[in-house]
């Protein structure tokens, strides 16, 4: 496979610190972390909670390290009809800061009344639902927004997620049926789908029905052990978090077999990044150890 086109690879500062819930890992120093992702052999990721926010400052560390910024994580309050100009202006902000950084990429996910920070709310039942207004508001603003982006040589990638709005398998399809391709793609996170229902089958015919709507790729494991516990005690994002619900790529006690998601994308020509997360507690989870458990994963899946 090493003769087709080449995707970038990255890996999530959350593997190291957690952004939901910083108390995770947040006596790791960013510098740390962005040495081990090189020293792990990615190309780059997002930015962390305790990266620095001055652009010359955030730019120096990154090149030192020879990491590239693959996107930033923007979190919409569109369903509930409020502060619509407010609300895009701020995207805008976030897709101008991206062009700065040399990223092309703005994850987005709806987050209002999402119960993902909440530490007491199962998340998979305890979350919000949306009503027919509420979801015509979502995709017609999604296609804004994603409008915006796209003029600015950006990409919007929706990010289905559990606690919100669209976790699930039928609610991501709705998603991509009531918007524009070319204003609204998908950023497809495995662990995400499957923990909310979604079969290792579910998730093979999602990319491949839907491979041109990707343009983005979280590769999140679950542990085959967990995941049923977490789903029949409805624990909280957190509770499932600190029970290790997910890892990476190459894991044995991992759910997901990656290899199928792998194919389908070198086949279409998929290009854009691939980005490895598992947000784990790095007290007990390893990060950098895990995150040579992923690289090695993928090297001997896609040949680099």
């Amino acid at each position: 496979m090493a003769d087709q086109k080449r995707m970038l690879l990255g890996i999530e500062p959350t593997c190291w610190s957690n952004d939901d819930f910083p108390e995770l890992g947040d006596h790791i120093p960013y510098q740390l972390i962005l040495e081990q992702t090189h020293q792990a052999g990615f190309e780059g990721g997002t930015t962390g909670h305790n990266y620095p926010t001055h652009l010359p400052s955030l730019l120096r560390a990154m090149a030192s390290q020879q990491l590239k910024i693959c996107s930033t994580w923007f979190g919409t309050t569109f369903s509930t009809g409020v502060d619509i100009d407010a609300s895009l202006a701020a995207f805008t902000t976030q897709v101008e800061f991206l062009k700065e950084v040399g990223a092309k990429d703005v994850v987005v996910a709806e987050l209002a009344n999402a119960v993902n920070q909440v530490k007491t709310k199962a998340v998979l039942t305890e979350r919000p639902v949306m009503n027919e207004a509420q979801w015509f508001l979502v995709c017609h603003l999604l296609d804004e927004a994603g409008r915006i982006a796209r003029e600015n040589g950006m990409a919007l990638s929706y990010h289905p997620h559990v606690g919100t709005v669209i976790q699930t398998l039928e609610e991501t399809k709705r998603l991509l049926e009531s918007t524009k391709s070319e204003n609204v793609g998908l950023c497809l996170d495995t662990g995400h789908l499957r923990f909310a229902g979604a079969s290792q089958s579910d998730l093979e015919e999602l990319f491949n029905k839907s491979v041109d709507r990707i343009r983005h790729v979280h590769l999140k494991n679950v542990r085959r052990e967990v995941l049923p516990q977490a789903v029949n005690k409805k624990v909280s994002f957190y509770q499932a978090i600190l029970a290790g619900i997910f890892t990476v790529p190459g894991d044995p006690e991992g759910d997901i077999d990656f290899r199928p998601f792998l194919q389908t994308l070198q086949k279409a020509g998929y290009e854009r990044w691939l980005v490895v997360e598992a947000e784990q507690n790095p007290d007990k989870a390893d990060p950098l150890m895990y995150a040579q458990i992923a690289r090695t994963y993928l090297r001997s899946e896609l040949g680099y």
